[in-house]
């Protein structure tokens, strides 16, 4: 402009120089100025022109970008979907989606919650610690939140204060930047939430992963859904059966009641894949509280089941002041100074007229929480025995007196030749120890003749009262037997006890009953015992009657040496 002014000025001042009138020079300059606004004009629309060129091109390649963006979100999408509809079960399904969101175990993990009867229930996992909890506790305000956006991302203060954050492990908080939630919907209702550590596919913007979960979501719903129920119909059906096949259990006939109970306990343990199985009784006057009726599952070691029976007892405890089904694993057990052996347990109390009178208890080597079926089972189960259990009990105090000696209440001896001949065969067949003491009363017939029959009758049941009271000292207390052998011979059978330990309880025994006072009458009468000890040994005793045999042998010789001692065959005198 200031050089078009210039020029014109210079035109002007020439035309002037030479004579050319004022009104000429006007003129031009007028000209110019016209042609100067119209060229300006020309260029103004042109650099418009360029401006929306440029700005449709860079249109265009936003929409490429975007159309090629979209292409291979599609791809992805489509691919997921494929590898969806592919599987046939349902957990197979989640977990592969689990594996798209969580493709390295270091990076992150995810989840799956299934909500069943208004709670979110852990259905699958992956990268968490093993110590996970079973139900999740989901904020009203997030659940509302997810049902109106779909897919929902926390972060920050929400995510740190969210109850769902608080449900995880410690180890697994510590892992945790954000948490997204994907709801899957039955209707209008949410019926399951995937939560991951991070969004797929990495390295895209979160609004077109976002985008993608939500594609994903109402696609693999409606199968989801449907699979759901699938799987509840079959799971009922499961339950059903597996109810229907306790029960059947129950109304066999068996040659006796408890037999019943080792039956039906047994099969619930393998229903619900435990390691042991024990139905207990309540014993409010005894120091443990309760008492094992029946006992079933994996064979232990002596010292392990002494130790596995502890906790059990501990777990029955803990049922029983509870009062309603309880699962423990992992640290809720530690918390209960349980901390080996057992991984899980399920404990269930039997109820009666709203007491509580005994107790179901599964327990598993493992350390995977028991599941919803198990806790249904077990549930049934308690009811059931609930209802049976006192009919089923006073058969067994009618058939446990028919086994009992009248005079001391010990086991009698035709009892006692069935139950040594079945703990023999499994001491034979797992290659176990088994131990035997016979018990002769020293001198016995001259308590007769110089006190009187009734006071021999009152020595046998104060040494019966001895027996049954150092038995309760022997940690496998439960399978020991005491009998009364014939006269005043007494048998004591010990199941899983070594040589040695049998020679150190055999010796309390003899002690007991020398430094115990029975009185008749007024009368002390002194009491001393003779005891002799056989020790099951592979290839050297083939038989019942070679351990009985053994064991008389080492009783004799312990008379012969002077009575009031113990002996074997395979030791001095104690």
């Amino acid at each position: 402009m200031s050089y078009l002014i210039a020029s014109i000025i210079e035109v002007f001042t020439n035309n002037v120089a030479h004579g050319v009138s004022s009104l000429s020079v006007v003129a031009i300059a007028c000209v110019c100025l016209l042609q100067y606004a119209v060229y300006s004009l020309k260029m103004s629309a042109v650099r418009k022109e360029n401006e929306e060129f440029q700005r449709n091109i860079s249109a265009v390649e936003e929409e490429l970008n975007d159309v090629q963006s979209d292409r291979a979100m599609t791809l992805i999408e489509n691919h997921i979907l494929r590898e969806f509809v592919t599987q046939s079960e349902f957990d197979q399904t989640i977990e592969l989606l689990l594996k798209r969101y969580v493709p390295s175990l270091r990076e992150g993990f995810g989840l799956y919650l299934n909500q069943i009867d208004g709670e979110f229930k852990l259905r699958e996992a992956r990268g968490i610690t093993k110590n996970t909890k079973a139900v999740y506790d989901v904020d009203r305000e997030i659940l509302h939140q997810l049902c109106s956006e779909n897919v929902l991302i926390l972060r920050g203060k929400k995510l740190r204060e969210s109850q769902i954050y608080a449900c995880f492990h410690e180890q697994d908080r510590a892992r945790v930047q954000k948490l997204c939630l994907m709801a899957v919907y039955d209707k209008e209702d949410v019926s399951g939430i995937f939560i991951t550590t991070d969004l797929y596919p990495k390295g895209v913007d979160e609004k077109q992963q976002i985008k993608l979960a939500k594609r994903l979501l109402i696609c693999i719903s409606r199968n989801i859904v449907k699979n759901q129920d699938f799987e509840s119909h079959r799971y009922e059906l499961r339950v059903t059966r597996e109810q229907l096949e306790l029960r059947s259990l129950a109304d066999q006939q068996y040659k006796t009641p408890v037999k019943m109970l080792e039956e039906f306990l047994d099969r619930l343990r393998q229903l619900t894949n435990s390691s042991r199985a024990g139905l207990f009784l309540s014993t409010p006057g005894e120091e443990t509280g309760c008492k094992a009726i029946v006992q079933c599952g994996i064979t232990l070691q002596a010292g392990v089941k002494a130790r596995w029976r502890e906790h059990e007892i501990n777990l029955v405890r803990i049922g029983l002041n509870s009062g309603e089904n309880t699962s423990l694993a992992g640290d809720q057990l530690e918390k209960h100074g349980i901390r080996s052996l057992i991984g899980a347990a399920l404990i269930s109390p039997l109820v009666t007229n709203r007491k509580r009178i005994g107790a179901i208890c599964l327990t598993s080597q493992e350390s995977q929480p028991y599941d919803e079926r198990s806790l249904r089972l077990i549930s049934w189960a308690s009811q059931f025995l609930s209802n049976t259990l006192l009919k089923v009990l006073s058969h067994a105090t009618i058939e446990r007196q028919a086994k009992q000696d009248g005079l001391t209440g010990l086991v009698n001896r035709r009892s006692f030749d069935e139950l040594i001949e079945d703990e023999f065969n499994r001491a034979h067949s797992m290659q176990m120890s088994c131990s035997l003491i016979l018990i002769d009363l020293d001198h016995f017939k001259s308590v007769n003749d110089t006190y009187g029959h009734q006071a021999g009758d009152e020595v046998l049941r104060r040494v019966a009262h001895i027996l049954r009271e150092r038995i309760k000292e022997i940690r496998s207390s439960d399978s020991v037997i005491a009998a009364r052998y014939g006269g005043e011979e007494l048998a004591i059978l010990l199941p899983d006890i070594g040589l040695a330990g049998t020679e150190r309880i055999a010796e309390v025994i003899r002690h007991s009953i020398e430094s115990s006072t029975i009185e008749f009458n007024d009368t002390v009468i002194p009491v001393t015992a003779s005891l002799g000890i056989s020790t099951y040994a592979p290839h050297v005793m083939e038989s019942v009657e070679a351990m009985v045999a053994a064991a008389d042998s080492a009783l004799y010789q312990a008379k012969a040496e002077g009575r009031n001692r113990v002996c074997s065959l395979t030791s001095s005198p104690v």
